[in-house]
Parts: C-alpha cells; structure tokens; sequence
C-alpha cells in the first residue's frame, strides 16, 4: 500500500471525508431551566420520538450538542443546537404492495391493511414496506425514509399519514397534537345504538372523547342486532374507538378484546376518510377509501 494512502478505518479519513448526514437540527426554544439532554430529547425531537430511541441515538454517537458528540449526562438550556445524524444502521424492507391514494416529495397518504402493525420492533410493520412502496424524496431535508405520522390499531385498517421530509414530520405532527386532523371511521358494532352519541370518558386517566353517527341499524335474532355508524374520536388514545364503544354496550364486530360471538372475519373498523392541511402549500386536502370487501360481504 503506497505511504500516501489513508486506510479507509483512520478515524481522521472517517472525519474528514466521510461526515455523516445531518438528518434534524433542533434549537431549545422553551426551556426555563437546564435539563438532561436524555430527558429533553425523546420528547422534542422528531427522528427519536420516544425516550429510549433518543437514548439509542446517544449510545450510537449520533448526538451532536453544539458541535460536539453529547452523552446522557450532558445538560441543556435555552439556545443549545442538538443535530441527530443519519445512522448507518440498514432498515429493513418488508416487500408487500400498499395502496397509495396521494404521493408528493414531502408527504404521502396510504391504507394500511388490516393485521400489519403500523411500526415497531417487527419485520413486518406498514414502516417497513413504505420504501418499495413510495417514490424517494427529491427534498435535501428528507428523511431517511417515509414515516408514520400516526397509528392505527393493528387490527384495524384504513388510511394513514406518511411523512417524507423533517418538514412535514413536524407539521403533521403538530395537526395531530393539535386535534386539527379529521379522521373518520366506519365502524360494525353489536347492538342497536342510538342515532347519535358522544362518550367523554377517560382512557388510563386522560381525557378521552368519541363521536359516532348512527348508519344503519341491521336487526338480527341471532346476535342481537348490529349498527353501522361513522365515528370520530378528538385524542386518539390507543384502541380508543373499541374501549369506548364496548362502554356503552356497542362492542365492535370482531374486537378481540372483548369476545363475543362475531359474524364475519376480522376487525370491522376502518379508517376511511381524512382531511389535513398540507404542510407546505397550506392547502386543505381530503381523501376517502373504499371500505374493505369484508364490509359488503357482512351486509350481503
């Protein structure tokens, strides 16, 4: 090997010439007194959106705080910049066709079937197949790859937001905290319900509240009757429709949850109307989605 030649493992080369991706940059607005970067980050920063990602990214060197690869102990204050960058580590692909109903470089709406976990520590989640399933990102700030922006129980199906650059990530991100995302479901419960309701009822004590709009009612003998009905929910609590339905008597066909004997096959709860604001134009955007065959096959 020729003198002048840098091996490719000398930590100078790896710095010079083979700088990593700076996927987010975060300047600390609200904060009145320092903080434990671990503590801060988890709940701030949109590429390690829990505590333990957050956590893992530090453990990875993938931290920068003012310029400088950070560790859990450091504190942060009011002006600090905290860089995540891209990690080298491979993510995995889950090849399955996913319907996409809107694509453009900053953000994407899809149906997500039902039975796939919309993300996690599985191979098979809806985050897995959105690569071979969307077109890359054109945008310099675009994210390592798609991103749900929110879930959907893994049973139930429908449509989902995806981001595709850190700008839409935190502006969709911020619909959704905000309640300005409407989602509508429809929904086959047990029972014969009213023709319209409201539950406010906490969910592992936070605010929680559902609105349905009655169908159509379908008497039956055998089981008691069912009733079609589109439902809106304001805070999104994890199986939130399902626990406030099965509340007042409306358990919805198939929740496993709470077992009783069900017609059909699966979970009868489907995402299929959403309206947003674009988080670049500003524009409002609506979209609806066919309900799955099983819908007809039940009323048939």
């Amino acid at each position: 090997m020729s003198e002048n030649r840098i091996p490719l493992q000398d930590n100078l080369f790896k710095q010079r010439y083979m700088q990593p991706t700076v996927v987010e940059s975060h300047i600390v607005e609200s904060l009145e007194e320092s903080v434990r970067i671990s503590d801060y980050g988890g709940s701030h920063l949109l590429m390690t959106p829990s505590r333990n990602s957050f956590k893992k990214a530090i453990r990875a060197n993938r931290v920068i705080l003012n310029g400088t690869v950070a560790d859990s102990s450091r504190m942060v204050k009011k002006g600090d910049t905290i860089e995540i960058l891209q990690s080298d580590e491979v993510l995995p692909v889950h090849k399955i066709k996913i319907d996409v109903v809107y694509e453009d470089d900053h953000m994407a709406v899809v149906v997500k079937p039902a039975g796939l976990l919309t993300s996690g520590n599985q191979h098979r989640t809806l985050a897995n197949a959105l690569s071979s399933n969307l077109k890359e990102s054109n945008e310099t700030a675009r994210l390592p790859r798609p991103n749900p922006v929110h879930r959907l129980d893994r049973s139930a199906s429908g449509l989902l937001l995806v981001a595709k650059t850190m700008l839409a990530q935190r502006h969709l991100s911020e619909q959704l905290a905000n309640y300005t995302v409407d989602k509508t479901y429809r929904v086959i419960a047990h029972g014969l319900a009213e023709k319209t309701g409201t539950i406010d009822q906490p969910i592992k004590e936070k605010p929680a509240q559902t609105h349905y709009e009655l169908i159509k009612s379908i008497p039956s003998n055998k089981y008691g009757g069912f009733s079609i009905m589109d439902v809106k929910i304001k805070q999104g609590r994890k199986n939130q429709i399902r626990v406030h339905l099965h509340s007042i008597g409306h358990t919805v066909v198939g929740d496993i949850l709470y077992p009783r004997n069900n017609p059909g096959k699966g979970l009868y709860l489907h995402c299929y109307a959403l309206t947003f604001i674009h988080p670049v134009s500003g524009e409002e955007m609506s979209f609806e989605a066919e309900l799955p065959k099983k819908f007809d096959g039940f009323l048939n």
